[in-house]
């Protein structure tokens, strides 16, 4: 006789409902999810890139920036304002409290007044020196000519849609909460454009990690017997370019250079810099590379035996420069000046072939040519 445990077959029963309905699609009612404008979406992707609250920071002394898709305004203290940038138009509800006067500004409608025109326009001068540190700003981010155009209560709730792009941020002692409205495409265009230029900021501990810089003052190839051959106080010649030795020889004042960070068969940081003595100027904005060329052949023809003693190795002849940390490397542009720790003429000189240090020299002249002299062997 088989016996049945209800329990189990009203579990049973159940389950097989509960998986029939999870595979049952429903249809999604549009109504009630949230809408969100195009130029809504596209406000919030700017808002929210940690980029843009790090550019603010760096270049305005902006703090404490946020973004939300709520109006945080109480609608008693609101008031729109209107700028404009040229041919461009933004329209932005700000808080009559932030800064302190600006509600003076506005006063209740007066029924005897004649002139509205002139109390709108007074009105837009007075306003604009109140908020004089955000049009300092703009001009600063290469926005220059921001104009006030007009700042009007709201004296009647007005429809607006729930999802929105508003921010909130310091500029010295002063907070401003606002919510923006309406903003040209030209407006986004600019700051998108200012943003492309600046780096992602990192975490604070790789931000400070340390990175060795080189100067590459020449190289030249070299067989794997010379190399072996060398004792303290051999004198290489013909590694250095002609600038270089007019340089050192002091037959100039400052001499062109590459200057690198990072390690040696990795990617690294490329630069040009002017050297004057102790001091280096970035031409160029630095260019990330992997060069794992050297395009000395081994021998005439690639078909020809050659014995291991005859492999060229690539010698480079380098000099410290600065160890900078990862923070400061990623705001190198061009025009950067940068002070070395010792003067160029009394630095010792680094032996490297494929980023293994094998020893370290020094300048010395032979008749008319510049070399180095081995000092020391790893």
């Amino acid at each position: 006789m088989v016996h049945t445990d209800s329990r189990l077959a009203d579990t049973a029963a159940s389950d097989t409902a509960t998986q029939v309905g999870s595979r049952t699609p429903v249809a999604l009612d549009f109504g009630l999810l949230p809408a969100v404008m195009r130029s809504t979406a596209r406000q919030h992707r700017l808002a929210v890139d940690e980029r843009f609250g790090a550019l603010l920071f760096h270049t305005l002394g902006m703090t404490d920036w946020s973004a939300g898709n709520r109006n945080p305004l109480d609608p008693a203290r609101t008031a729109t304002l209107r700028l404009r940038w040229g041919a461009r138009t933004a329209t932005v509800l700000i808080d009559l409290t932030q800064p302190a006067g600006l509600a003076s500004v506005l006063r209740a409608d007066d029924p005897e007044q004649d002139d509205a025109q002139t109390d709108t326009n007074l009105r837009a001068t007075v306003s604009a020196i109140l908020l004089e540190p955000l049009l300092k700003g703009f001009a600063q981010l290469g926005m220059q000519g921001v104009e006030v155009i007009s700042l009007e209560r709201n004296t009647e709730p007005v429809e607006r849609p729930v999802e929105c792009c508003a921010i909130s941020f310091c500029i010295g002692d002063t907070r401003y909460d606002a919510v923006l409205d309406h903003i040209d495409d030209g407006w986004l265009d600019a700051f998108e454009r200012r943003l492309g230029d600046h780096c992602m900021p990192l975490a604070t501990h790789i931000s400070e990690i340390e990175v060795r810089g080189r100067l590459l003052l020449g190289e030249k190839s070299i067989s794997l017997t010379t190399l072996d051959s060398l004792q303290p106080g051999d004198i290489i010649l013909r590694a250095l370019p002609d600038a270089v030795r007019a340089f050192f020889l002091k037959e100039t004042a400052s001499v062109r250079l590459p200057i690198v960070w990072g390690h040696h068969g990795t990617r690294q940081l490329h630069a040009m810099a002017d050297v004057a003595d102790n001091v280096l100027t970035l031409t160029g904005n630095p260019t990330m590379s992997h060069d794992t060329r050297f395009n000395t052949p081994l021998t005439e023809s690639s078909d020809t035996l050659v014995e291991i003693d005859h492999l060229d190795l690539p010698l480079k002849l380098e000099i410290d420069t600065v160890s900078l940390p990862v923070a400061q490397l990623s705001a190198l542009r061009a025009g950067y000046v940068l002070e070395l720790p010792t003067a160029l003429h009394d630095t010792r000189i680094r032996l490297v072939t494929y980023g293994q240090t094998i020893g370290f020299g020094e300048l010395v002249t032979v008749g008319d040519h510049l070399g180095v002299r081995v000092v020391q062997l790893s």
